[in-house]
């Protein structure tokens, strides 16, 4: 098996993410739209956002020298300052983390997690967030990660019109 090594994504993977991101998505519900029109949609909107230096955004991707096998993105967003406690003014979004199925159990994904959380930890967040699917809480509670109880949530799709 090939070397696979954790690197920052750059512009020219957007179309690599983007049919990692429909893998992703797929792999648990239908599509709601066409494959070319989602990587057309999505290589763009990465594409602008995981280039070199840009902010807020970051994606690390698994290589193997031919193919990528996996990814985690995140994105920092401030905190209105606070006077008080000397707080970290700054929050952690991780999103679209995903390792191919046959890549899975090989410890890739938590170098990958730990490599964005390390990330994370030298930019002094205050706390890191994500949505956990039910697979993944395990790794997630290896990694260092609890579930909050001071967090409320209201999604609008789920609600009955």
């Amino acid at each position: 098996m090939a070397r696979v090594r954790i690197r920052l994504a750059k512009s020219s993977d957007s179309h690599a993410l983007a049919e990692l991101r429909y893998r992703f998505r797929t792999e648990t519900e239908p599509a709601a739209e066409t494959k070319p029109r989602f990587l057309r949609r999505c290589a763009s909107w990465m594409k602008k956002r995981f280039r070199s230096g840009a902010y807020p955004w970051r994606c690390w991707v698994l290589d193997d020298g031919k193919q990528l096998l996996g990814h985690v993105c995140v994105q920092l967003f401030e905190k209105i300052p606070n006077p008080v406690n000397d707080e970290p003014e700054l929050h952690a979004y991780i999103t679209n983390f995903y390792v191919v199925p046959e890549m899975r159990s090989q410890g890739l994904g938590k170098s990958l997690l730990n490599k964005a959380l390390s990330w994370c930890r030298a930019r002094g967040t205050d706390a890191v967030i994500l949505w956990a699917t039910p697979g993944s809480r395990s790794l997630y509670r290896r990694c260092g990660l609890v579930e909050p109880t001071d967090i409320f949530e209201l999604r609008y799709l789920s609600e009955k019109i």
